[in-house]
């Protein structure tokens, strides 16, 4: 299981964007990250895509989850539901992981017992 957050575990840095032109100021080091309403027309993933920019994905529906899947994405970010998406992906060997967000470690044995990909602490999602 991946887990970004949890104290003691190195972990990359996630910075959120809402525009191509933020990419630019952002450590390559550093997983970028968006809510997909800020990427109007896919401009952001596709320019991600071709420039190699690793990223993430913040999703809600299945439609939406494929799609980036397609588009490049490393991982997608989900709150609800992680099991539905986890099958999916096993089922068309997706290579997108899932990062389910938390907040507290309480949460991650659950998770675990249902084979989802990792886990992302809310707090690191800056």
């Amino acid at each position: 299981m991946i887990i970004f957050g949890y104290k003691g575990i190195e972990f990359p840095r996630f910075k959120k964007i809402t525009s191509i032109e933020e990419i630019m100021n952002v450590d390559n080091t550093c997983i970028v990250w968006f809510d997909r309403e800020d990427d109007i027309n896919h401009i952001i993933s596709n320019h991600c895509l071709q420039n190699d920019v690793k990223y993430a994905i913040k999703v809600d529906n299945l439609t939406d989850f494929v799609v980036y899947a397609s588009l490049g994405a490393r991982y997608a970010i989900l709150d609800k539901t992680p099991e539905i998406y986890q099958k999916i992906a096993e089922v068309y060997l997706f290579d997108m992981k899932i990062l389910y967000t938390i907040k507290d470690k309480s949460e991650i044995e659950e998770l675990v017992k249902m084979g989802i990909d990792g886990v992302i602490f809310r707090e690191i999602l800056e």
